[in-house]
């Protein structure tokens, strides 16, 4: 009778180390999550500040992969991360629309793709079917706010327009272009002189464009500028030509840009928090991946920002 006991406390501690150690495991489970960034500018260094300590705080594993604004190599690493099985793919497209492929690839991996800063489709929100989230800024909502300012700017006299847009064919260029283009619409009196995209989104690459532009003696009463170096570039371009009167607005918000806010060379842009779209993006994947329901879109807010306001934003940049 002893040893039957005996023998049955043995089992039951046995059983008992069994369960643990099979529960520990599952607290202990770590996901792989690939990133993969379009391209390698400041933003997205100072964006990763969030992807980073998110993954800590979640317990994710964070793989990254950068395309070098190059749609086919990223559709390439879309794969390459499918046939490792990692267990999420976070994807801020270089292209909106050639990426699309991948959301087909990762479906039928069964592998959940979340979207992140630039999108995949034309949503103006971000969405798109087979895409558990996006989380961002909608890019168009950022072209009508650059067109606000250019209302605020122009008044009724309205007047000749430069746009300075992002690296060609990303989601941002595009449907930032196409926000902006539905307000001005509504403005007759408004000409825009030039559009142009620069390949990278460089500063170096606007001010080739400004002082270039400056040369050719076209008329232009505003420049509007979809991210906040190319301002800076656009600033300094005319400033360089001696043109005190133009104003110049961008998109975001640096710590570079601020004198430029002070002192008026740039006359507005706007302040979103770039690390809290990052930490949002790996927050939503973590919970995704725990068995939660989640939002088709988390939005990130643009403020837009004056030397009348300047102080108040912190930069992250």
């Amino acid at each position: 009778m002893k040893r039957n006991f005996k023998s049955l406390v043995l089992s039951l501690f046995v059983l008992f180390f069994v369960f643990a150690s099979i529960s520990a495991s599952f607290a202990q489970q770590t996901y792989d999550v690939a990133v993969l960034l379009p391209g390698a500018v400041e933003f997205f260094s100072v964006q990763r500040i969030g992807i980073d300590k998110a993954a800590k705080d979640f317990g994710l594993n964070i793989i990254y992969a950068d395309a070098e604004w190059d749609a086919g190599k990223q559709l390439s690493q879309v794969e390459n991360f499918i046939i490792k099985k990692v267990d999420a793919i976070m994807l801020c497209a270089a292209d909106n629309i050639a990426l699309l492929p991948a959301v087909k690839q990762c479906n039928d991996a069964k592998i959940p793709l979340i979207s992140f800063t630039n999108s995949l489709g034309t949503d103006p929100e971000g969405k798109y079917p087979g895409v558990i989230s996006y989380i961002g800024r909608t890019e168009i909502g950022a072209g009508i706010i650059q067109a606000e300012m250019a209302e605020q700017l122009l008044g009724e006299e309205g007047g000749n327009i430069v746009l300075i847009e992002g690296s060609p064919g990303t989601a941002s260029q595009r449907m930032r272009e196409e926000g902006f283009m539905q307000v001005a619409e509504k403005h007759p009196n408004w000409t825009i002189v030039e559009k142009r995209p620069i390949e990278g989104w460089t500063k170096e690459g606007a001010l080739d464009f400004m002082e270039a532009f400056l040369q050719s003696g076209r008329p232009v009463d505003l420049v509007s500028c979809q991210w906040w170096s190319g301002a800076i570039a656009a600033a300094m371009a005319l400033e360089n030509a001696g043109i005190t009167d133009v104003p110049v607005t961008g998109l975001e918000y640096a710590k570079e840009l601020i004198p430029y806010i002070k002192d008026g060379r740039v006359t507005a842009s706007t302040y979103f928090s770039v690390i809290e779209e990052g930490y949002k993006a790996v927050e939503v994947t973590a919970n995704y991946l725990k068995g939660e329901e989640v939002p088709q879109l988390v939005e990130i807010k643009h403020i837009i920002v004056t030397k009348d306001n300047v102080d108040e934003f912190e930069p992250e940049m």
